[in-house]
Order: C-alpha cells, then sequence, then structure tokens
C-alpha cells in the first residue's frame, strides 16, 4: 500500500509540474491545446484523487462517503480517458468529421457518468465491501468494454489516417493510446498495480509533450511571434474543421539583398517591431512570423483583412532609424481565404509559399495582392522549368532545331537560325521565350548559352555545313549573357576547339530586353572584334527604338512577323518609312514570318535582304534540315 500511495504521489507531483509549466507558456489557439491541457489537468486531479483514496478511504467509517470518494476517483478516470479520446481526435482534425460518431462517443460519455455517479446510492456501478475493496458489478464491466471499444476504434482511426500526417506524429499516437489502454486495463483489473504502470505513463506523456505539444516548437525565438510550423497547424486545423479562414500576409521585400547590407541586429529589430504593430493593429487574429521577411495573421472574416491591410499600409514605416544607419524597406501585402479561394488547404499552403518567395512581376510594392490560382499558376511553371533547365544543364540535354534564311540576292539559302528547345516530364516542347526567360531570371543563362553555342558549333562541324552552302550560323544571344565578362572569350574558346571561324557566327539579340544598355553595347563591340556578326532581334515589337539601331554595333536588323503580317493586311505603312531608314544606316535586313509569296514580294519591293519563315521551312531537328538543306540546294 505504502509503495503504491509513493508511486501514485510521484506521479501527481511531476504532472502537477508539467501542467504548471504548461500553464505559463504561450500556445496555439488550436484546440489540441485546449484537449491537451484540459487532460493534463484530468490527470493531475484524478493522481491525486486516488492518493487521497488510497490513503484515508480505508479509514473512513461512514460507508456512503467511502463509496463517494472512490466514485469520484474513479470518475476523474473516465474523465481522463475522454479527454485523452478528444485530444488524440484533434491532433489528427477528426473532431467534427463523423456526426454519427460524436453523437455515440457523446452518448457513452452520459451513460457511463449516469451509472457511475448514482451508484453510492443505486449500487449498480460497484459497492464497497467491509474490507474496503471495490465489488465491481455488471454495469461496471459494460462501461469497461464500452471504454476498450473507443480505445480500438481510436487505434483504427489512426491507423487510416498514416497516409495524412507523419510517421512520427501517428506511431507517437498509437504509442500514446496503448500507454492509456494498459494503464485503464491495470486500473480495471489489478488497481494494486496500476501504481507503478501510472508512473510509465506519465513520462511518456512529458516525451510525447517534447516532441509535439511543446508549444516552444511553435514559437520564433528572434521575434517571439508564433513560426511557420505553428501557423501550419493553425491553419489545417481551421480549415480541416471548414471553419471560414482568411490569412493576411506582411512581406519585407527584397529582404535577401537587405540581409547583405544591414546588420543582422538591425534587421532583427526591424522584425520585431513589425510583430509588435501587426498585434497591435491585428483585432483578435494572431500573427506568425512564416519566413525572414514574412508575417501573417489569421482572421476570421475578409473585412479584418481589408482593416489590417489599411492599418499596416499607414502604420508600417518605410525607413527604420538606428544607431549609425537606416534601413529603408517596400512591403508586399497578401490576402488569401478559406474557402472563398479554395477548399483545398495544401493549395492554400503552396500560394502562401508563393508569397514568400521573390517574384518580381507580383510583388508589387503597398499593394493588396489575392493570391488566386492564376496568381501563382505562373509560378508554378516557372518553378518546373527551372528545374527542367538544371537538368538539361547538367545532363547536356537541351535539343537543338534549326531554320533556314534565305538570301533574295543570291536566291539560295545562306545561313540558318539555332533553336534552343527544352520538354517538360510529359515530353512536349516548352514555348523557348518562357524557358529562356526563366534562365534568365535564375541565373542559369550562361550555362545554358554556352550549352548552345557548342552544340550549334558541333553541329557545324560534323555536318560540313558550310560545304552546303551555308555562309553564317545565326545563334541567339541573352542581353543577361552580355553582363557576363568574359563571354566574348568564352564564344571564341568554344568555336576554335571546333574549327568554326568567328566570322561564321551571327547573333542575334532582342533588343526589347535590354536592361543595361550600355554593358550589352560594349559586349557586342567585343565581339564584333573577333569577327562575329551582330543582329537587333524582333524589331517591331514591344520597346523597340530607333536610337538602337543607330547607336548599337549591329550588322542586321530582323523584322518581326507582326509587322510584316500588319503590313500586307493594309494595317499600317510604318514598315515602308522603317526599311528606308535601316537600307540608310548601312544595315542588312532580314524579315521573319514569311508565309505567302505576297510576304516574299513586299519585302522585296521595299529592298530587303533576307527571308525567314515557314514559307520555306519550319525549324526542324538536325537530320530533317540536312536533308531538306540537300534538296533544295541541290546538293
Amino acid at each position: 500500500m505504502i509503495d503504491s500511495i509513493h508511486y501514485e504521489i510521484a506521479a501527481a507531483g511531476f504532472l502537477t509540474m508539467l501542467f504548471l509549466v504548461d500553464l505559463v507558456k504561450r500556445h496555439l489557439p488550436s484546440m489540441r491545446t485546449v484537449f491537451f491541457r484540459i487532460m493534463l489537468c484530468l490527470m493531475v486531479l484524478a493522481s491525486y484523487a486516488k492518493v487521497f483514496s488510497r490513503a484515508f478511504g480505508a479509514f473512513a467509517a461512514a460507508e456512503p462517503f467511502r463509496e463517494v470518494l472512490a466514485a469520484v476517483t474513479l470518475y476523474l478516470q473516465v474523465l481522463c480517458f475522454f479527454a485523452f479520446y478528444e485530444y488524440i481526435l484533434a491532433l489528427i482534425y477528426r473532431l467534427r468529421k463523423n456526426r454519427i460518431q460524436r453523437r455515440l462517443d457523446i452518448a457513452a460519455f452520459l451513460l457511463i457518468s449516469l451509472f457511475l455517479l448514482s451508484s453510492p446510492w443505486t449500487g449498480f456501478f460497484f459497492s464497497i465491501d467491509q474490507n474496503g475493496n471495490l465489488q465491481r458489478h455488471p454495469l461496471f464491466w459494460v462501461s469497461a468494454a464500452i471504454i476498450l471499444i473507443l480505445f480500438g476504434y481510436l487505434a483504427s482511426v489512426l491507423w487510416k489516417s498514416r497516409s495524412e500526417y507523419t510517421l512520427r506524429r501517428i506511431m507517437l499516437c498509437i504509442m500514446l493510446d496503448f500507454g492509456f489502454l494498459m494503464s485503464t486495463v491495470f486500473e480495471m483489473v489489478k488497481p494494486e498495480g496500476s501504481a507503478v504502470y501510472s508512473m510509465y505513463l506519465v513520462f511518456f506523456i512529458y516525451a510525447f509533450y517534447l516532441s509535439l505539444q511543446s508549444p516552444d516548437f511553435y514559437v520564433d525565438s528572434a521575434t517571439g511571434a508564433f513560426n511557420r510550423n505553428g501557423f501550419l497547424e493553425t491553419f489545417r486545423e481551421r480549415i480541416a474543421y471548414q471553419q471560414e479562414t482568411y490569412c493576411f500576409l506582411a512581406r519585407i521585400r527584397n529582404y535577401n539583398s537587405m540581409n547583405r547590407i544591414y546588420s543582422e541586429d538591425a534587421l532583427r529589430s526591424v522584425q520585431i517591431q513589425i510583430r509588435d504593430i501587426l498585434e497591435q493593429i491585428a483585432d483578435r487574429g494572431v500573427v506568425y512570423h512564416i519566413g525572414a521577411s514574412t508575417f501573417a495573421v489569421v482572421l476570421r472574416t475578409e473585412t479584418a483583412v481589408q482593416e489590417i491591410y489599411q492599418k499596416a499600409k499607414e502604420q508600417i514605416p518605410g525607413e527604420w532609424e538606428f544607431p549609425g544607419e537606416t534601413v529603408s524597406h517596400e512591403y508586399s501585402f497578401y490576402q488569401v481565404g478559406y474557402p472563398v479561394d479554395s477548399d483545398d488547404a495544401e493549395e492554400l499552403i503552396q500560394r502562401i509559399h508563393y508569397a514568400r518567395s521573390d517574384h518580381e512581376n507580383h510583388h508589387k510594392p503597398g499593394e493588396l495582392i489575392r493570391l488566386r490560382h492564376d496568381t501563382v499558376a505562373e509560378a508554378e511553371q516557372k518553378k518546373k522549368a527551372a528545374h527542367l533547365i538544371e537538368e538539361a544543364i547538367m545532363d547536356n540535354s537541351l535539343e537543338l532545331h534549326f531554320q533556314p534564311i534565305y538570301s533574295i540576292e543570291k536566291n539560295r539559302i545562306t545561313s540558318l537560325e539555332v533553336l534552343s528547345r527544352l520538354k517538360d516530364e510529359n515530353k512536349q516542347y516548352i514555348n523557348p521565350e518562357f524557358f529562356i526567360h526563366v534562365a534568365e531570371e535564375n541565373h542559369t543563362i550562361i550555362p545554358l548559352g554556352e550549352q548552345i553555342f557548342r552544340k550549334a558549333c558541333i553541329f557545324a562541324s560534323q555536318n560540313h555545313i558550310f560545304e552546303l552552302g551555308i555562309e553564317d550560323i545565326n545563334i541567339n544571344l541573352s542581353p543577361a549573357q552580355c553582363r557576363y565578362e568574359n563571354l566574348t572569350e568564352t564564344l571564341e574558346k568554344i568555336a576554335k576547339e571546333y574549327a568554326i571561324p568567328m566570322e561564321r557566327i551571327h547573333l542575334e539579340i532582342t533588343e526589347s530586353e535590354f536592361k543595361d544598355k550600355e554593358a550589352v553595347g560594349r559586349t557586342l563591340k567585343r565581339l564584333k572584334e573577333t569577327g562575329a556578326k551582330v543582329a537587333l532581334d524582333d524589331f517591331g515589337t514591344g520597346s523597340s527604338m530607333l536610337s538602337n539601331i543607330l547607336e548599337l554595333p549591329v550588322d542586321y536588323v530582323k523584322i518581326d512577323k507582326s509587322l510584316v503580317w500588319s503590313f500586307a493586311e493594309g494595317k499600317n505603312q510604318f514598315l515602308n518609312d522603317l526599311m528606308a531608314l535601316i537600307c540608310a544606316e548601312g544595315k542588312r535586313i532580314i524579315a521573319e514570318g514569311i508565309e505567302t509569296a505576297e510576304h516574299i514580294d513586299i519585302i522585296k519591293r521595299l529592298h530587303g535582304d533576307f527571308l525567314q519563315g515557314y514559307y520555306f521551312s519550319k525549324p526542324l531537328p538536325e537530320n530533317q534540315f540536312i536533308q531538306y538543306l540537300r534538296n533544295f540546294q541541290g546538293v
């Protein structure tokens, strides 16, 4: 008896300490937190009740008092089980999944409560003999069977949920379920030996607390706000229970760049002050620090999102003053809601991840951007394309196609354009303009461009292309490549490896993509010094400027197909003056998009030099192009 009491006192003391420590911690606003605290509190009360019952129950002379004390002790243990049962269901978001099951659970709890609490007067559930021993009656075993059935149901739910949650979470829940089961069995069959097992259960709960329930796991140490783990836990739970939920995001723009300029302490201070401002204006919303540059606030209405956005714009300053430095920032704001934007939790979370990353086209400073599906679709496509580009660079697997360019003066094909091709996971070709743009954004354009140039040189060398009447190989050059200081030397070295004269290389650069015109001009000048020719590609699209024709060291101007087609349809006469100006500057003209005899007549009449388009051939793979060229040239 004494040993048993000692074990119970130890268990009660340890649980009390854990409960008090947990009580002063800051917890996530989640149902799992509520039920864990309830379970812990009831376990503390049940432990002390068992100590009191075993220490003083045998000495109580009044028979009703002994039975009431026993009933209270047993009832607290039953409450512990149901609190544990609810907690595990909350951990896997199953509290409201099955209404019939919920009604059965409530009915079982009320039935057991009725039997147990009325027993001191009715004797239906148990009685205490003259020696103070507990005599279990049939309704006791019926209630025990109900509890065991619920244990089994809980285990089956956990097993069915194994694919939805991490293996660690499911296994810990199953082990805790088993621990409670064994403790309950010992309490029913052999109460005098249950105290030792209760100690083991207490220590296991402590380990479980450290693994899954500790608030420290969900708090960001830098700012004191809840972290991304806490945000995901809360967000998923609310959606699992179909609670209308809105998320407001505030993001520091270009944080990574700022991180290289300002001190870590200064930026941490900025983060803390932003957290303080958001907590003041959150209006019962909870603030989460979900990334170094991003804060999230979970709200219940869309009106609350609009209100916090207006306040955030006004109250979060653009400059932060610190001793010796001023930290300047701009901010992007986002909102996404359930179920208005999507009823899929993981899709919404992907949109939130999108907002946390750098996407210049969408991160507009100061505006509240709604994270709709189409907002992030492009980002997902870019992410996939970036991965495919990296694989192509590593595997040297980029494909090349070739399109002929016809010389009006020589009445034959005199050059070809090298066009890169990249396939997706379904073996379908990706739009070249799209993946080249992604390569530029991700700074993989340099190795990708080198691969294209090398493969073009290999193609020319292996197929003796110059013996088939080809004079120039036209290869596209990205303006982003022009910022690479060693570009000229690298291209010269590759061409020399395959005995391709630089005079045969014709580099086409898209003028609408210029961001640093001076750097582009310097690079083109160095390339021309090697003997290479330069063309201004896609002239007539976007922000085309005549000054580029006059100022850049180009030999050719490629007229975009849109100008040719609109001129043929009588929609503009600009082509007349444009081509005359180009010719007057001593530049030669390549017309793209030639698809009809009328297009050819137009370019001849306006004194163009070269023709390129489907009238002659679409871009072809290597073998098909060589065969086409031999047939066309009569070789």
